[in-house]
Order: C-alpha cells, then sequence, then structure tokens
C-alpha cells in the first residue's frame, strides 16, 4: 500500500511538473509571437518605439518593448521608460466626473451653465453629458489657438474668446472630439472640489494607486526615462516639435504614464475603486445621437464592441492606446491592451496596431481583428488570394450585409494609406473596386490615391 501511495504521489508530481513546463513553454511561445508582431509593426509603419502590455482578467499574459527610446543615440526602449500619454489624459478627467455624479453633486443632464453662470448664454442648451461625450457643439479652442500661435491666459479667457465664435456642429446630432468639452470640465471640477484639476488628478488617482511614472507635464520639462517623440514627414521620422499644453489644459492633454501605471489605473476603476461597479456599467453606454443612432463614446470612453467583446478606453496623441475589453455576457472575461509608442513614419491608426496584437494573443475570441490583421498583410504582400478568403471570412461573419464588407475594405485601405504611406494602399483600393465596381465612393477613393502618386 505504501508503495502504492509513493507511485501515486510520484505520478501526480510528474504530471504537475510537465502541465507547468508546458504552460510555460505556452506563454514562451505567446510572447515571442507577439514579439515577432512588433517587429512586423516597427517595418511595416516605421515605428520607432513601442512598449506593450497586455492583461488577461487582470492578470499580465505579455510584457514587451521594441525600437528606440531615442533613435538619433541609438537609446533602446526599456520596460522602465515613460511616454508622452497625450488625450489618455481625459479618461482621468472622466473618472473624476464620475465621482461627482455617484456622490449627486453634477447631474449629467442640467446644463453646464448651471454650474458655470458666467459661459456664454448660446450654450445654455449644453449639458454635462454632451461635454463627456463630446455631442456639445460648442467652438473648438484649439482651433483658434493654432491659428493664433499661442495659449490665452487661463480657461475663462479661452471662454470668453469663444462667446461670438460660431458652433461647431449642431448639439447631439453626431460625435465630433473637441477639446473645449474637457477644458468645461475642468472647471466644473475645479469649481465643486476647489482643488486645481492638477492636485485633484494627484490627490484622487495618481496617490492613492501609487502611480510613480504618471503625471502631467510642460513639453518643455525634462523628466528622467521619458522617451523622444517623432512624428512623420513624407514617410521618415523627425523630431516632434511637442505643444507645450498649458497647465489649464491638463484635463485633455499633457500626461505622461508607463504600461504599468495606466493598466493600475483601469484594473482600479473596473475594480469598483473610484465609483460602484453596477454604477459604471451604466456610464458605459454610449450617448445616444439626436437619430436614434449610438454614439462612439460612453462617459468620455471611446466605445464600441466586436467580437462579442465591449471596448473602452482612449487613443493618446495617434501614439497611444489604452483599451479594456469585456466581454458582452460575462464582463469577468476580459482584456487589458496598453500599447505605447513614440511616433511612427506615417500616421498609423492606434486601432490597427491594438487589433494586430490582440489577432496574435487571442486569434479565436478576436476574429475580426485577426482578419483585419491578415487584409493587412495580404494587401501589402498583394497577395490576391489571400485577400479573398479574408474577404470572404468578413462576409460569412457580417451576415452577406455588403455595406458593411465595403466599410470594412474601405476602412482597412485607408489605414494603410495612412498607417503606411499612399503607394502602399493602392492595391487594397484597386481590390475595393473590384469587389464593388458600382461604388462611386470606392471609385472616388481610387482616383484620390492615384491623384495622390502623381503629385
Amino acid at each position: 500500500m505504501k508503495y502504492f501511495s509513493r507511485l501515486l504521489l510520484s505520478c501526480l508530481l510528474s504530471f504537475w511538473v510537465c502541465q507547468a513546463q508546458a504552460e510555460l513553454d505556452s506563454a514562451s511561445s505567446l510572447s515571442l509571437s507577439v514579439d515577432k508582431q512588433l517587429v512586423k509593426n516597427a517595418n511595416r509603419f516605421g515605428v520607432v518605439g513601442q512598449s506593450v502590455l497586455i492583461l488577461k482578467n487582470h492578470h499580465p499574459i505579455y510584457r514587451g518593448v521594441q525600437g528606440y527610446a531615442n533613435k538619433e543615440l541609438g537609446v533602446k526602449v526599456t520596460p522602465e521608460h515613460i511616454f508622452p500619454s497625450y488625450s489618455v489624459a481625459k479618461l482621468f478627467t472622466s473618472v473624476l466626473v464620475m465621482q461627482l455624479v455617484q456622490s449627486g453633486e453634477v447631474d449629467l443632464q442640467h446644463s453646464i451653465r448651471d454650474y458655470l453662470a458666467y459661459l456664454p448664454q448660446s450654450w445654455q442648451n449644453v449639458t454635462v453629458a454632451h461635454l463627456l461625450n463630446h455631442t456639445s457643439g460648442v467652438p473648438r479652442y484649439f482651433d483658434a489657438v493654432m491659428q493664433r500661435g499661442s495659449f490665452l491666459a487661463d480657461k475663462k479667457a479661452v471662454y470668453s474668446s469663444l462667446e461670438q465664435a460660431p458652433t461647431h456642429f449642431k448639439m447631439g446630432t453626431e460625435n465630433r472630439y473637441n477639446n473645449t468639452n474637457f477644458l468645461l470640465l475642468a472647471s466644473l471640477l475645479e469649481l465643486k472640489t476647489k482643488k486645481s484639476y492638477k492636485q485633484l488628478v494627484d490627490d484622487v488617482i495618481v496617490k492613492p494607486l501609487g502611480l510613480q511614472n504618471t503625471g502631467h507635464a510642460s513639453a518643455r520639462a525634462v523628466r528622467h526615462n521619458m522617451v523622444s517623440s517623432y512624428q512623420g514627414a513624407n514617410g521618415v521620422t523627425i523630431k516632434n516639435l511637442d505643444i507645450d499644453w498649458p497647465e489649464y489644459s491638463f484635463a485633455h492633454s499633457a500626461l505622461y504614464s508607463t504600461p504599468e501605471n495606466l493598466a493600475t489605473f483601469i484594473a482600479a476603476l473596473i475594480k469598483g475603486k473610484f465609483v460602484k461597479p453596477q454604477l459604471l456599467k451604466t456610464y458605459f453606454n454610449p450617448m445616444m445621437l439626436s437619430d436614434g443612432t449610438a454614439g462612439t463614446y460612453a462617459f468620455g470612453f471611446e466605445y464600441s464592441v466586436e467580437d462579442n467583446f465591449i471596448r473602452v478606453g482612449h487613443d493618446g496623441g495617434n501614439r497611444v492606446k489604452l483599451r479594456h475589453y469585456y466581454n458582452v455576457e460575462n464582463a469577468a472575461d476580459n482584456y487589458t491592451l496598453v500599447y505605447m509608442t513614440n511616433g511612427n513614419a506615417n500616421d498609423v491608426w492606434t486601432d490597427v496596431l491594438a487589433d494586430s496584437v490582440m489577432s496574435v494573443i487571442a486569434p479565436e475570441a478576436f476574429k475580426m481583428a485577426t482578419l483585419k490583421e491578415q487584409f493587412v498583410e495580404a494587401a501589402l504582400a498583394n497577395n490576391i488570394r489571400l485577400m479573398n478568403d479574408v474577404y470572404d471570412a468578413v462576409k460569412a461573419m457580417k451576415g452577406n450585409d455588403m455595406a458593411a464588407v465595403e466599410q470594412f475594405l474601405l476602412y482597412r485601405a485607408y489605414s494603410l494609406r495612412y498607417g503606411s504611406g499612399v503607394a502602399s494602399s493602392v492595391g487594397a483600393f484597386e481590390f475595393l473596386v473590384q469587389k464593388f465596381p458600382a461604388s462611386e465612393n470606392a471609385q472616388q477613393s481610387l482616383n484620390q490615391i492615384k491623384q495622390l502618386l502623381t503629385e
């Protein structure tokens, strides 16, 4: 009997060791595959440096870096490097407003002038919800900054300067991204809390979560381990002339952080650190537009549904993507992605980068993301057979909704046009016209691309 017990224990230990080794091998294989995808993205889109963290149910399943923190000096990206995170700052603002709504101090349906009576009378119908979801139509103050070449002294001076400016669009009819919305939310937060926006972020988010590598700073500030920023110029990268945002704009800009810090912030939000989970569930619903369609923002978070996952998060300067994916039926089935870059040779969309790595992480769960990645690869290689395979698969997934299929191909073609240059997208646009020869939009798009090649 003792011999049998020892034999059984030995077999169990052997099984556990083999299982653990298999899991390690699988994790190693996955990590290598995502590493290869980062190299692909660097080669395709001229990405200078990348720092990526992916979690499954809040547990890290991938952490990788690639490329340069400073290419002129040959400094490679490390996990310790800090990245400018730009408009990801808006998520901090959204969460701070969530707290005021939860406590009853702010009503989403009240006019912003109920709180800030000095605002232009013409903004009376603009609610807090309109601001959060970029449906307000108020004038865009940054357009005036670009024309003038300088920022005004403070927020009140900005609002005064916009008093006679025409509205950007009819309120509630569409989503149009606008930094003025979050400037107004900052004023609301400061009024209610009697603190500066920067102090409020430190007191409520940064310090309680121990985010030692997160904060706001002038573009001219020198910070230890901060990567250099780059922008595309005719397919090559040059040092980015970062906008020196004033402190009053921090509610929508000038954030810096790391993948670990941003993932910690999202996890804290999801787990109920800032607002009750049942309230967060109601906040993560897109605002309905006046025509009855769902908007693309939910309480200031970018919102979409794909592959049976609700996706919430934000883009940062078209260089950073912070996104949380949770299953429509089961929020406990979730992923968090933080994809940080410091610039690229053209203007690749962060959605493209996000889809590319999620297609590697879980291709069966993220089938549409996988098809997007496959189409990009096929178009760049001018592989018509593979493009046809993707077309057939998308058509099946969309239930033969040909308008949706055309939109898929059009979006992918434009993602190449902006991500890797005009010439790289010609094959994708030609394929689009081949599949939709009667589409005026498809033909016009191809003609525009060909025109650009001759200029």
